[in-house]
């Protein structure tokens, strides 16, 4: 299909949230973008050079943020895989997709943040809302769909990709022995490359999500000369293996001629600490910022300025609407006059970039379920971050129900290391007050319970 005769599907009107900037797309006019979604594994912004927080070697990553916006406090909706993905997918957060925690196919195992049951297929149970998600709108509204490497929302094709060459998760990042066989990162990236090539004449969304830098951390050898006596080596030299690939997938772009006709987006399911933090076995599902802040970094130089450094919060729930909004598709499901509006949390950020508010006028949320117990109670957890401040709520599942929680001045201590809790009573109030207001608004329960318990025992 020749892209000027782009089908009648997308919208000629603005779509999602009133802050949606969206385009006028008329017969014949210019059409929405291609669309490229880099997804890695548990990766730092510490591990990407343009974020300026340690020597390493990505320039192809750092190529995104020097010609696309900069993202410096992009926070996962929930620091575990399966989650995430389905919060970017859906737009909103675990309480209302219901998706909290890893799916398997098999029986998977003791771990708290793994549904105790083998879900094959989490789009046909009932107990998730998963099917309002922005690749069925864009595959519908005649985009190409690609899903290429890890999902982990399932072993098979949900039904709205017309390329899929994927797995749920768990593969070896080598197809064979490690180091004599063929790196599956760049398996997967000969994929991208010739489903590039062959929808380069259509508007196509290509999902590209890599494994790496997850364990085991055993990239090509010549990739970890770089970091040699550093500590996780493998971890960062992973990162710019990864790198090395995304270059290749650029190269491509540029080789077709639509480098800037492609909207590209990079970005993480969430990071991974070092440190032993409450809760956690294998450094995620927690909500301290070296796990819950991730990279995010778009080009697309028709809607957005280039060399850009946004400083606002905010999530990988507005993923969604913001690939709508490029797209110019409006998720309405239903007819005869019905307006069946999907949940979307999030909202568009080529409307926020370009509205030009960098101002923090918005908290961000972050809710977890752990990987293990604190003091043998597991919990729920809800943490929001305001520009000055974070908070991280806790209830548990046995007495005392709730426990005192933690507050941090993320300006003068970005790495959470001194607990205001008892000291800053005032503050505490304060952002108590803001989660009652956003579970309010969201419709979170949770956030209205434990925001409420704050306040008033501050």
């Amino acid at each position: 299909m020749d892209r000027r005769t782009f089908l009648s599907g997308v919208s000629a009107t603005p779509l999602i949230s009133s802050q949606a900037s969206g385009q006028d797309y008329t017969p014949g006019g210019e059409h929405p973008p291609n669309i490229l979604f880099l997804l890695f594994d548990k990766c730092r912004t510490d591990a990407i050079g343009a974020y300026g927080e340690r020597d390493v070697h990505t320039p192809n990553l750092d190529f995104l943020a020097e010609s696309g916006v900069r993202f410096d406090n992009c926070y996962a909706p929930q620091a575990l895989c399966g989650p995430t993905r389905a919060s970017i997918l859906t737009g909103s957060y675990s309480h209302s997709h219901g998706l909290k925690r890893n799916v398997y196919p098999h029986s998977p195992g003791p771990s708290n943040s793994t549904y105790s049951e083998p879900i094959i297929d989490p789009f046909r149970d009932q107990r998730f809302r998963l099917w309002d998600n922005f690749p069925f709108y864009l595959n519908n509204a005649g985009y190409a769909t690609g899903h290429i490497g890890k999902w982990h929302l399932g072993p098979a094709n949900p039904g709205f990709f017309d390329y899929w060459k994927s797995f749920n998760s768990l593969l070896l990042h080598w197809i064979g022995e490690p180091h004599k066989s063929r790196y599956r990162p760049d398996v997967h990236t000969d994929q991208g490359v010739q489903f590039i090539r062959d929808h380069a004449d259509e508007p196509f969304f290509l999902y590209q999500s890599y494994y790496s830098p997850h364990e085991p951390s055993d990239p090509p050898k010549h990739f970890l000369k770089r970091y040699e006596g550093q500590s996780n080596a493998g971890y960062y030299g992973s990162v710019t293996a990864l790198d090395w690939n995304v270059g290749r997938i650029l190269d491509t772009l540029r080789e077709q001629n639509i480098l800037d006709d492609t909207m590209i987006i990079f970005s993480t399911e969430h990071g991974r600490t070092w440190i032993d933090r409450p809760g956690t076995v294998e450094g995620m599902c927690t909500a301290y910022d070296d796990a819950a802040r991730i990279p995010l970094m778009i080009r697309y130089p028709k809607r957005l300025p280039a060399g850009k450094v946004w400083r606002s919060g905010v999530s990988s729930v507005d993923l969604m609407p913001t690939i709508l909004d490029a797209a110019g598709v409006i998720p309405i499901m239903g007819a005869h006059g019905n307006d069946l509006r999907p949940v979307i949390h999030g909202r568009s950020l080529l409307a926020e970039v370009n509205g030009g508010r960098d101002d923090w006028n918005r908290p961000i949320m972050i809710q977890n379920v752990p990987q293990r117990a604190i003091d043998g109670a597991y919990y729920d957890e809800r943490a929001l971050r305001t520009e000055r401040h974070k908070i991280i709520l806790r209830k548990f599942d046995n007495r005392p129900v709730l426990r005192p929680g933690e507050l941090y001045d993320m300006q003068a201590d970005p790495s959470e290391t001194r607990n205001l809790w008892d000291s800053a009573r005032s503050t505490v109030k304060q952002i108590g007050g803001l989660m009652t207001e956003w579970g309010e608004t969201h419709k979170d329960e949770l956030s209205v319970e434990l925001g409420s318990w704050a306040a008033e025992h501050s």
